[in-house]
Parts: structure tokens; sequence; C-alpha cells
């Protein structure tokens, strides 16, 4: 069972529209924050801990904090990922 405890309002710490020119992988970290990603446009490959995901246009992922993640391939061209930390 998933059990959330926040205080709201909830209060992103950074975030942004990422798009890309079809170079490079998102980075390998482990944030403090709870991080939520949208695919407006293309797919993003991403791995957390052991498992990987495959995020297309239309979905979201939410990743857990103090967790390693890290790209497992490539962007693609065009891609349009909105990201924000909180």
């Amino acid at each position: 069972m998933l059990e959330l405890s926040m205080t709201l309002p909830i209060k992103v710490q950074n975030g942004g529209l990422f798009i890309s020119r079809g170079v490079g992988r998102h980075p390998a970290r482990r944030l403090e924050s709870w991080e939520i990603i949208f695919v407006e446009k293309g797919r993003l490959t991403i791995q957390e801990e052991e498992r990987i995901f495959l995020v297309d246009a239309g979905e979201s992922l939410l990743l857990w904090p103090n967790r390693q993640h890290v790209g497992v391939e490539d962007f693609s061209r065009r891609s349009q990922i909105l990201l924000a930390a909180f």
C-alpha cells in the first residue's frame, strides 16, 4: 500500500520544460525530493533503482525521493518532457 504524507500546498523546488535535440539522456542522480515527469512528445526511457520505465507521450511517472535514477536511452529528437521536483 502506498501512503503519502505531505503538507499542502506542495511547493515545487525546480522544474521546467525540456525540449530535446536528440542528444544525451537523463542524468544519473539521487534527489531528496519527489520528481514528476510528464512526456508531452516522444519517449523517455528511465531507470529508478533496478526498474526500467518506458514513458511515452501523454504518460507521466512519479520518481521517489532518495532513489537513484538514470536515463537508459538517449532522448529522441524533438521530445518534450515536463519535469518538476517537489
